[in-house]
């Protein structure tokens, strides 16, 4: 009896088995594609500054200026809401402002203007200012974001001003732009602006030539006949504002152990009144009668120079005469040193 209600219980349970499987619903999928184009973003330029370290700590300002072949840092602070690997590139633009109008120049220049570049084709440097010029992008000394993954960032561009990179005076001032150009088409750009830096004076001299009146009697007087004058074959000057062209010699010329001293006052067309002295007279256009005396400290040749070029201008006119005490002079040749100057006027 026991063994026959076994067999029914089981049998219950297995169809309820089989009825459970079929109640279970057959299951099905099918998808589409989904897009959105996102617009390009004008990027910013933050902040620019120009610093005079490279720790980017001291600001380059109206009181502080900029020296010519002297390195200087501007940092641009960047921001792309596309990311900084959408800019195309980020310009730090130097320029000279002579009425404090903040207006931009129309190009590179040596004098006025100096375009420093970061371009992400190969995240190159560049400098536009130019040609000739002494301007420089210090590259070594150059650095971008090391991602460009994130949305901000700094830029920094290490340069050195060129040799005529304009003297402030007055008014005038140097400005900076910084610049961000995205990769949209068309270019979309930020600008920033740093304004109201000084520019110091620089001046340079190169003499070409020696000077050399040969054998003379003793009592040589200041005239034109010869061995006087004698003639320094150029004189090159080189500066970023106005200048003075200056004079000097040597107290003393050596001719084996002996001396002979300068003379400093103007004998006017005689010899030194002391016994063992020289005195020289200088001009910058072949004319005794405007010639200057030349001393140990510096004589102005000529006051009316202006702003060169990188080239400088050559002076080719410079002529100096001799004179010399009547007695106190040994027969030996005497050699000394005459300083040509440069400065700022």
């Amino acid at each position: 009896m026991s063994k026959l209600i076994k067999t029914k219980l089981s049998i219950a349970i297995v169809i309820v088995a089989v009825v459970s499987l079929l109640v279970v619903p057959a299951a099905y999928a099918a998808s589409t594609t989904g897009s959105f184009s996102a617009l390009a973003s004008p990027p910013t330029v933050d902040d620019i500054v120009v610093y005079s370290d490279a720790a980017c700590t001291v600001p380059v300002d109206s009181s502080a200026g900029m020296t010519p072949l002297t390195e200087y840092w501007a940092k641009a602070t960047v921001t792309s809401k596309n990311k900084l690997s959408y800019l195309s590139s980020v310009s730090a633009t130097i320029y000279y402002d002579a009425t404090a109008a903040h207006g931009l120049p129309g190009g590179a220049n040596t004098q006025t203007c100096a375009i420093l570049t970061w371009s992400s084709s190969g995240t190159t440097w560049a400098i536009s200012s130019g040609s000739p010029s002494t301007w420089t992008i210090e590259t070594a000394d150059c650095s971008a974001p090391v991602s460009l993954n994130g949305k901000t960032g700094d830029f920094i561009f290490a340069f050195k001003p060129g040799k005529v990179a304009t003297q402030t005076t007055g008014a005038a001032v140097w400005d900076a732009e910084g610049k961000a150009t995205n990769k949209a088409t068309p270019a979309q750009t930020g600008t920033h602006y740093y304004n109201d830096m000084a520019m110091y004076f620089y001046g340079e001299v190169t003499v070409t030539g020696v000077v050399d009146w040969g054998a003379v009697d003793l009592g040589l007087v200041y005239e034109d006949n010869p061995p006087n004058p004698q003639d320094v074959s150029n004189v090159n000057y080189i500066a970023n504002g106005n200048y003075d062209e200056n004079i000097k010699s040597g107290a003393t010329w050596t001719g084996g152990v002996e001396t002979v001293t300068l003379d400093e006052s103007d004998p006017a067309g005689n010899p030194p009144a002391a016994d063992g002295q020289f005195a020289l007279k200088a001009d910058d256009t072949a004319t005794l009668a405007s010639a200057v005396v030349v001393k140990t400290t510096a004589s102005a040749i000529d006051q009316t120079g202006a702003i060169t070029a990188e080239a400088g201008d050559d002076v080719t006119t410079n002529n100096l005469w001799l004179s010399l005490s009547a007695a106190g002079i040994a027969p030996e040749t005497y050699t000394g040193a005459i300083y040509y100057e440069i400065t700022n006027r």
